[in-house]
């Protein structure tokens, strides 16, 4: 039963979300200057040096792979056996191109992860094959060179903060050590881009939203933590959006 409290909790983040979907539908302005002329990020005007092609190449493969296993994540409830056939097939094809750009230790983690997500779905066990899948996300989103792209690497990490939450709301008794974990890391990862938000609107929301994490972690409140997980992947769209919107002069 949500109390009165919960309620008035679950409403304030309702409202940040709305307001966010509006402003960003909209095309509002993306900051609150009175002219309606958009600002830039904070650090994001400097002239950044061009990737080499190398390093374009590295990326898209890291990018593609990341997608793959966000997708596996994403989809681990409902996924059938030939959708799971399929992914791990498009990221074999990918995988030795991959290897060869990632150190001995990354590329030893992602062999026993994999792993484990095969013996995951051979179980049938769609919480671990679900967190195993997002850990390979984020080791490869860390692998890329975020210096070269307009949206810093703290927003598919805290992408990432959301589905492991969600993955580990999945089981019958969470490990709220492992949840308190990663809602820290959220909140690390949100402290450092809060102030480069110059949408008044998205930055409330998505600063409201991590509050209601870390009070639903805090609480170990299942159901508010589901709800605000939700919001957070949601509102990841829209930092997206917003620091794609703001690219640097190149």
């Amino acid at each position: 039963m949500v109390t009165g409290a919960k309620f008035l909790e679950l409403a304030t983040l309702s409202v940040g979300i709305i307001y966010a979907g509006m402003a960003i539908v909209a095309g509002a302005p993306s900051s609150s200057d009175a002219s309606g002329t958009a600002t830039p990020p904070q650090g994001m005007a400097q002239i950044q040096q061009m990737p080499t092609q190398a390093a374009i190449e590295t990326t898209t493969l890291l990018v593609s792979g990341a997608e793959i296993f966000e997708n596996l994540t994403e989809t681990s409830s409902v996924m059938d056996a030939a959708a799971f056939k399929a992914s791990l097939a498009e990221f074999e094809m990918l995988y030795p191109e991959i290897a060869a750009r990632l150190s001995a230790d990354h590329k030893k983690r992602v062999d026993s992860l994999v792993t484990g997500i095969r013996n995951a779905w051979r179980q049938g066990d769609r919480g671990a094959m679900a967190i195993r899948s997002i850990e390979v996300y984020r080791l490869f989103q860390e692998s890329i060179d975020h210096r070269n792209r307009p949206v810093p690497v703290e927003v598919p990490l805290l992408d990432y903060a959301g589905f492991k939450l969600k993955a580990l709301l999945l089981a019958t008794h969470p490990d709220w050590k492992q949840i308190a974990h990663t809602t820290q890391e959220a909140l690390t990862w949100w402290d450092a881009i809060e102030s480069q938000i110059t949408d008044k609107v998205l930055r409330e929301a998505m600063a409201q939203t991590i509050a209601g994490i870390k009070n639903a972690s805090a609480r170990k409140d299942s159901k508010l933590l589901r709800f605000a997980v939700e919001l957070d992947l949601i509102l990841v769209d829209g930092l997206e959006m917003f620091f794609s919107s703001h690219q640097p002069a190149r």
